[in-house]
């Protein structure tokens, strides 16, 4: 099974970009799976560099996160630098090595080559491989503790989660043919479940066992194991939540109302959708895969603006 990715893209459009003064920068800051994350473009002399800052570690709060990250550069018309690393945030020894790209570009070249409409547009992509001091306090247990008033246990990589047939049948339909029917599985007292994150299934436990799980971290991995295991009561719960309080980016919401289809959260982020260049920040990062239904409803609203 595909496990569940957390992955981010900040965007931003950085106006008159030649009148960045020396020693200067512009930036922009999101939060993103309750983490402050800052990117600037800064000018030293006659070169330009890309910056992005997450967590920090302290002496007593040890907190890191592996990525991949992909810093852009991209013209009105469409001309993209591109550069790719790994990256630990919060490791102290990279306190004086930033995930920087560093002296990238002359500002001669990004005039003559980039410099389109007197804007650039720069970006960052983050995909997180592990994230290490960032994890919740347990709302509900589900181990050796709760053993006796089980039927089932499930085991996902090192932890193992003791649950009730009955009450998981009842939440997915999943979960009912697994344990109900006629596969092997129902027969026996431990089943292994593979390509899944242990806290993402600890989350998403907690949930339909009625906690309050679900915060801007947890969500995705939530609703990619909601989604997988056809938990309908849990699916809306995160769809509330997305339409609600999530401060998710609209891209970032608009992007999983279309893989899980949540069509409440669609249209309302469709609809907040109002000017080019809020059509042009909903764009994915890839537009051969775009949902034929978000590429027809963006290609209307695009129409009616410039009606």
């Amino acid at each position: 099974m595909e496990t569940s990715m957390k992955k981010f893209v900040m965007k931003h459009v950085v106006e008159d970009v030649m009148n960045i003064e020396d020693s200067k920068e512009v930036s922009f800051d999101e939060d993103h799976f309750n983490i402050h994350w800052e990117m600037s473009l800064s000018r030293k002399g006659e070169f330009f560099s890309l910056t992005l800052k997450g967590p920090m570690s302290f002496a007593q709060n040890v907190r890191e996160i592996e990525a991949k990250v992909s810093l852009k550069v991209i013209s009105t018309s469409g001309r993209s630098l591109i550069v790719e690393m790994d990256y630990q945030f919060g490791n102290p020894f990279n306190v004086f090595r930033p995930c920087k790209w560093e002296d990238f570009i002359t500002r001669k070249k990004l005039d003559e080559e980039y410099n389109v409409d007197k804007k650039v547009t720069i970006e960052a992509c983050v995909i997180i491989k592990k994230m290490t001091g960032f994890g919740k306090e347990d709302l509900r247990k589900f181990d050796e503790s709760i053993e006796e008033l089980s039927d089932i246990a499930f085991v996902v990589k090192d932890r193992k989660f003791y649950l009730l047939k009955m009450f998981l049948a009842l939440q997915s339909s999943y979960f009912k043919s697994l344990l109900l029917g006629n596969f092997n599985e129902s027969q026996k007292s431990e089943i292994v479940l593979e390509g899944i994150n242990p806290e993402d299934f600890q989350n998403f436990l907690e949930l339909i066992h009625g906690e309050d799980a679900i915060d801007n971290v947890t969500i995705d991995g939530i609703l990619h194991l909601a989604d997988m295991y056809d938990a309908p009561t849990a699916i809306k719960r995160c769809e509330k939540f997305l339409l609600e309080k999530s401060n998710k980016t609209l891209k970032s919401k608009l992007e999983m109302s279309i893989r899980y289809s949540l069509n409440a959260l669609k249209e309302k982020c469709l609809s907040e959708v109002q000017t080019v260049a809020e059509i042009r920040s909903v764009l994915p990062d890839n537009i051969d895969e775009m949902d034929p239904s978000l590429a027809k409803a963006l290609l209307q609203k695009s129409l009616a603006l410039h009606s």
